[in-house]
């Protein structure tokens, strides 16, 4: 037992609670480098006399960011080609959403990028991209990835002096630096041979498969025929603990797992070759399938991580370059939101609650993990609402009995402009904010197994379960994040009339009834016809907020796929999108004089 009750002293529980934030951090940083790079790539191409010149010219920046466009769809095209044929270790069906549905957020994306990438470019950009990036948004973003920076380069050099004897954040980063760069080059593979009949003295034929036996995850056998298969040449010296027997029945795939405490037929060490003995009496084809993982296999989500932080900092630009008044409103409405004392007040609260909820005892007999996760996300969501509904309430409806909205609306600066600047200024606040508290709960919940399994006397947490329960988490805070922004939506589209006072009334109900409609239509069976009415139209005119709930998933212990988070992503946009054009309606209008 680990009982150290200072974290200033070196300990295993320690490093088994601060390894899967390192790997959080050391994915935030590579994504922070590869937007440093972006960024001087642009500032270099805003010096090239022809290429900034071209958003200047209507017909060539039109012909050329069709061009562009079409590029980066093809380079997405390819990558997806690749990613099917060497996915990692999938032994299920692809699923048919998943085949056209990342095709659905391409299009629009490389539209975006293929036009926006000729406007960061142009001259007009020259001045405003330094002041874009220190700045506003991307000001705090900054600040984060500097700290999680911080944190890796930290972590790093204590690692390899083994922590001065004081604390160690991460066991062994050189040995997961090498395991990243092993990411690309593992997944699944396939090979297809003939293999004819052995004799008794025959070693087997040998195969030319080389793979690391750490990174071996599994392997499928596809024959007719009984086989021997082994590293080594097969005689009858062989040990069974070295030999694997491959028998199949009516061509089923035959499995081999791993094991990775090296006491699997094949040795966790480098293999050359595996020898393939057919004991039938004819020639058979033999397909093999292996699956290679990292050695360190939490290694795999650090490049989704490092791609996430280019994608908002890529979009971000992207977005000031294409609607520039939109973003100076946004702007504006950011820095004013963050700096009100109820902004870091709403933080703090978080903060101290998502510390203070770890050592409550949930008596759930084992279960303390899932409650504190499940309370944490909805604590977080529950702070973004009031603090969303308040900065949509204080920033549009008190701007417009303020007269400000007449003054803004007086610059060449239309009402939709205003509106969606609004929007999405509320938004980044609610981002930031989201950003902040989600790595702080992300913290927490790698810490909790650790402490945990110390009060029920379980022994000592491994870095792989604080990992694995931490980043389940991940899809849950993008999920309130996107239920947050409708509500962001709808608080804003309701400012543009009524007041504070009529947006929370009006918010909380949609919060109670969106929640509650999936049992609203259930309960539409029922024969009593107003029930009916009723159920039906909840699922129809707001939001259904059960789609953002990741309960299910926490109970179970499972990942969130990637498919569910896309279908949400598409939900919310067309739901914000009904409700920024109920926001027109009502605001084009109003009389603000």
């Amino acid at each position: 037992m680990f009982s150290d009750p200072l974290l200033l002293a070196q300990s295993v529980k320690i490093t088994n609670w601060l390894t899967p934030v390192w790997v959080m951090a050391l994915g935030i940083t590579l994504g922070f480098i590869l937007v440093l790079l972006v960024l001087l790539k642009i500032r270099l191409m805003q010096h090239v006399p022809w290429i900034n010149e071209v958003a200047e010219k209507r017909g060539l920046y039109l012909v050329l960011g069709i061009v562009l466009s079409l590029v980066y769809l093809g380079l997405f095209v390819g990558w997806m080609v690749w990613k099917n044929q060497y996915s990692f270790a999938n032994m299920k069906e692809t699923n048919t959403s998943s085949v056209w549905l990342p095709y659905v957020f391409a299009i629009p994306l490389c539209g975006l990028l293929g036009f926006g990438a000729w406007k960061l470019v142009s001259r007009r950009m020259q001045g405003e991209l330094v002041e874009v990036f220190t700045g506003g948004f991307l000001r705090w973003l900054n600040v984060v990835c500097l700290a999680m920076a911080t944190f890796t380069v930290v972590g790093l050099l204590l690692g390899l002096v083994n922590g001065f004897g004081v604390i160690k954040p991460v066991d062994d980063p050189i040995g997961m630096l090498k395991s990243l760069v092993r990411v690309p080059l593992t997944g699944k593979f396939s090979e297809e041979f003939v293999i004819e009949p052995s004799g008794p003295s025959d070693p087997g034929t040998r195969l030319p498969i080389a793979f690391d036996g750490a990174e071996l995850r599994g392997m499928e056998f596809v024959t007719d025929r009984h086989l021997e298969v082994s590293v080594d040449p097969i005689n009858s010296a062989t040990p069974l603990s070295r030999l694997i027997e491959v028998q199949t029945v009516n061509n089923e795939p035959f499995y081999y797992y791993q094991r990775a405490d090296g006491l699997g037929k094949i040795p966790v060490a480098p293999v050359e070759g595996l020898y393939v003995k057919n004991l039938g009496s004819s020639p058979t084809r033999l397909k093999i399938v292996w699956y290679l993982a990292p050695t360190y296999r939490e290694m795999v989500v650090v490049p989704t991580i490092a791609i996430s932080v280019l994608g908002i900092y890529v979009f971000y630009l992207v977005f000031v370059a294409l609607f520039p008044k939109v973003a100076a409103i946004a702007q504006s409405t950011f820095k004013t939101e963050v700096s009100q004392p109820l902004y870091l007040i709403v933080m703090a609260i978080g903060i101290a609650l998502i510390l203070g909820t770890i050592y409550i005892p949930y008596n759930t007999f084992g279960e303390d993990i899932k409650m504190y996760k499940d309370s944490g996300l909805t604590l977080i969501r529950v702070l973004a609402i009031f603090l969303a509904v308040w900065a949509a309430s204080k920033s549009v409806a008190e701007e417009i009995e303020g007269r400000t909205a007449l003054t803004v609306l007086s610059k060449p600066v239309g009402r939709r402009q205003f509106v969606f600047g609004k929007f999405t200024g509320i938004s980044q606040a609610i981002a930031i904010l989201f950003v902040i508290l989600g790595l702080w709960f992300f913290v927490w919940v790698a810490y909790k197994p650790i402490y945990d399994y110390q009060e029920s006397a379980k022994g000592l947490a491994d870095e792989s379960v604080c990992f694995i329960e931490a980043i389940h988490i991940v899809p849950g805070i993008f999920l309130c994040f996107l239920e947050v922004v409708i509500f962001v939506a709808i608080a804003v589209a309701i400012s543009t009339r009524f007041g504070i006072l009529a947006n929370f009334l009006t918010c909380f109900a949609i919060y109670v009834l969106g929640h509650l409609t999936p049992l609203l239509v259930q309960s539409s069976f029922a024969s009593f016809e107003p029930v009916v009415v009723f159920g039906r139209l909840i699922a129809v005119v707001f939001p259904v907020l059960d789609h953002f709930d990741v309960q299910a998933a926490i109970a179970t212990n499972t990942m969130v796929p990637w498919e569910y988070l896309g279908w949400a992503v598409l939900y919310t946009g067309l739901y914000c999108s009904m409700a920024m054009l109920l926001a027109l309606v009502l605001f084009e209008d109003r009389d603000l004089a």
